[in-house]
């Protein structure tokens, strides 16, 4: 296998711009700029005659003899020795494949070609900021603005026929066999469809397969049955309850801070239902805008409300894998990036408005229309019905620009001084009118260099286990794939499919890869020493957990809503856009003392009608695994299919977002939503203590729970055994299982006997883990 330095060395010209200039500014630039008041030893290396110029002791550069230059001496210095380049602690040293570079540029003569220097800034003063452009709150409803449209979106249906997927995957598999061989790794077997089926459930609906799903599926003798299990998981809302969590992670979906906070995360389950095509979907996330009952994507930006750097470094990496949050304070000492372009970038957002409706407007209006209400009045206009339009995001002004922090240190800029919208890399985006807009066209154009790259070294993580591109955040402008050729056909594919995220997946389920044997051994420390040997084993995230658990207890669990559904319905929806433009006096002549207190007693007496209902003959006091049950509708009480089973038992979806901080999912490492992809799947204590003592066997040992029924309809003890492993495992017990069981049933007869077998197998890395 050729190495990256030796394919550098073979090269015939090295390009300075493309090559080398990357560089020389994330390692020297800190210190050898004109942005730097006093550079060191008097060299500069931002333009072409400076570098060739030299500093206060001599040349830097020796045409052909790279050891005889001082630039390059510089950098190859030990790390801690004085006069490294970068210093020690200002940034990483070059590696092997920088230093062959400037070795090479420097041996070919150090030239430069047509590259002159950094050109300087432009010192252009703002435009004349004009306000209640057509995306303000002043032009809400109107012709001219934003309105309420419940359209729903429109169905992206899967476009690549089966044999064309299949042909895709074998080409991947052919580039992993290349690696393979290249490697000296042998070729791992496939997974048993016992395996397979398990593996599927948990990786594209996010649970196992119920007894009757796996026994389904492993009798039948359809050489296509993989395929078609595949698809069909696809097409049922188990695909978007379960990849719901993957995007709440990278995205922040939090659903908790006001009554409004829901509409962001249904926002996104219908992209995933529809499956949006994921450039419409990143584009319609930077620029969301209007109140979040009318466009849930908002709260992509409310969740970094009035921090306009934050939200643009938060941008950066969702979409293109960059971490550009250091060069909000200072140079970036890990990359060529530098401050000012970090706040020039953040000119895009410039003109951005959050929560233009505050906690007060509608008793701002009552005070100056000088009506008299009540103390109870007070209380529901200020807070019951403001809150409904908390996280509204706006942009009132077009050409508003950033301004640099006001202890701006480099020689460049003046603290304090507004900087025009610029783009790092690639070409200027045209503003038509709305920065923002400019800004999303570029970050999800096909020319994006790593717009596409990011988003297929993410998926590929997440079913592969391990990213082409590790850490799948930490894209820099000299990052290359574990397998440049695979990573080159992803992004192929992902563009053919027109960011179908359905037909890429499809794509990556039915590969050899996804499908082989699982390794018996950890993964290397060094990712880059991981081959393909095997699929990783990995412990089911807190979700997919709670789900499977959740699987085992009710029936329909994809169909059972709850955090969120008593507000995102269209009638909802429809009744909080009547009640904004309603005039005030109106508003309050109607809610009287009187109407509120009855809102409040119907809300009552239904909840009231709904747990007669639902709990029925149940003595066990519902809801242990729920919150916030004021944002629920009544459907998951009053349908008789959960009658008598845990409020809470929903899937983890339709759980709070993030849940709280005691539940079962959070306890086994569900991300707090408030930075991007912080979900754990370490082992700790108190997973321990709520697998051996928690109230889910109680749960599952309910006569109502779909595995207590099914182990009932069996008429022989070992028949029940049989649907327990089925159910927990997926497999029948083995022979040194029975042997076990009968000793535990002989001992403890009957249900007893059978609830600590079931607790038993709940507690085994069997059950925990994903082969």
């Amino acid at each position: 296998m050729i190495s990256l330095t030796q394919s550098i060395t073979a090269l015939a010209v090295i390009d300075f711009e493309h090559d080398v200039l990357p560089i020389i500014q994330e390692k020297c630039f800190r210190c050898h700029s004109a942005r730097i008041a006093a550079p060191e030893g008097g060299v500069l290396l931002d333009s072409a005659d400076a570098i060739k110029a030299g500093g206060d002791y001599g040349s830097i550069v020796e045409k052909m003899q790279p050891e005889k230059s001082v630039l390059f001496q510089r950098m190859t210095l030990p790390e801690g020795r004085p006069g490294i380049m970068p210093p020690t602690g200002k940034g990483d040293p070059a590696t092997p494949e920088q230093l062959a570079v400037i070795r090479q540029w420097i041996k070919e003569g150090a030239r430069f070609g047509n590259w002159e220097g950094i050109p300087e800034h432009e010192k252009n003063k703002p435009p004349k900021a004009v306000g209640n452009t057509r995306l303000s709150l002043q032009k809400y409803g109107t012709e001219e603005g934003l309105r309420l449209d419940l359209t729903p979106e429109p169905k992206h249906p899967v476009k690549m026929s089966n044999k064309l997927v299949r042909a895709k995957a074998r080409e991947i598999d052919r580039l992993i066999k290349l690696h393979r061989k290249a490697n000296t790794v042998p070729k791992p077997q496939p997974a048993t469809d016992r395996i397979f089926v398990r593996r599927a459930y948990l990786g594209i609906v996010g649970r196992i397969p119920t007894h009757d799903e796996a026994v389904s599926f492993l009798a039948s003798r359809d050489p296509g049955k993989r395929t078609e299990l595949i698809d069909h998981l696809f097409s049922t809302e188990g695909y978007v309850s379960h990849w719901f969590h993957f995007w709440a992670d990278l995205l922040k979906v939090q659903t908790t801070r006001f009554p409004s906070s829901v509409y962001y995360g249904e926002w996104m389950k219908d992209a995933l239902r529809s499956n949006m095509p994921y450039d419409q979907f990143a584009y319609k996330l930077i620029t969301a805008t209007g109140m979040p009952y009318q466009n849930g994507a908002t709260g992509w930006a409310a969740s970094d409300a009035n921090m306009a750097p934050d939200h643009m470094a938060n941008n950066m990496q969702a979409f293109l894998g960059m971490q550009l949050q250091c060069a909000q304070c200072h140079d970036h000492p890990y990359d060529k990036w530098n401050q000012y372009e970090f706040q020039s970038l953040t000119s895009y957002f410039g003109g951005m408005r959050w929560n233009g409706v505050a906690n007060k407007h509608f008793l701002n209006q009552i005070e100056k229309s000088g009506i008299s209400i009540s103390v109870k009045q007070e209380k529901y206009f200020g807070n019951n019905m403001a809150y409904r339009y908390r996280e509204a995001v706006w942009e009132p002004v077009f050409n508003r620009w950033n301004r640099l922090p006001k202890d701006y240190q480099y020689a460049d800029a003046k603290p304090r001084e507004p900087v025009p919208p610029q783009v790092i890399f690639g070409h200027q985006p045209e503003i038509i009118d709305s920065p923002r807009e400019a800004f999303g066209r570029w970050v999800t154009s096909e020319e994006n260099q790593w717009f596409t790259v990011a988003v297929a070294n993410r998926l590929w993580k997440k079913v592969m286990g391990v990213g082409l591109i590790e850490p799948v955040d930490h894209i820099k402008y000299d990052t290359q794939a574990q397998i440049p050729a695979l990573m080159t056909y992803l992004e192929k594919i992902m563009k053919e499919a027109d960011y179908n995220l359905k037909d890429f997946l499809r794509i990556l389920y039915n590969t050899r890869t996804w499908q082989m044997e699982t390794l018996s051994a950890d993964l290397p420390e060094n990712l880059a020493e991981y081959h393909y040997e095997g699929r990783p084993l990995m412990r089911m995230s807190g979700e997919q957990m709670w789900d499977s658990l959740v699987t085992l207890a009710i029936v329909d669990p994809d169909e059972r809503k709850g955090h969120g559904s008593r507000y995102t319905a269209p009638e909802y929806r429809t009744y909080a856009d009547k009640l904004y433009f309603t005039p005030i006096e109106e508003l309050v002549a109607y809610y009287t003392d009187d109407v509120i207190d009855a809102e409040k007693a119907a809300r009552k007496q239904a909840e009231k009608e709904a747990y007669k209902l639902f709990n029925s003959k149940s003595k066990r006091k519902a809801g242990r695994y729920g919150a916030n049950f004021n944002t629920w509708s009544f459907d998951h009480m009053t349908d008789p299919r959960w009658h008598g089973l845990d409020r809470g038992l929903v899937r983890a979806s339709e759980l709070a977002s993030p849940a709280p901080a005691y539940h079962f999912v959070r306890q086994f490492g569900q991300s707090d939503r408030k930075i991007i992809g912080t979900g754990r799947t370490d082992p700790n204590v108190t997973q321990v203590l709520n697998m051996l003592n928690g109230p889910i066997h109680y749960i599952l040992d309910n006569d109502r729970s779909v595995l207590s029924k099914k182990i009932a309809g069996q008429e022989t003890q070992e028949e029940k055994l049989n649907v327990i492993f089925r159910s927990v495992l997926t497999r029948n017990p083995t022979p040194e299982d029975l042997e076990i069981a009968t000793a535990v049933l002989s001992a403890n007869k009957g249900r007893t006997g059978n609830r600590m077998i079931l607790w038993a197998l709940l507690n085994t890395r069997e059950f925990m883990y994903i082969q």
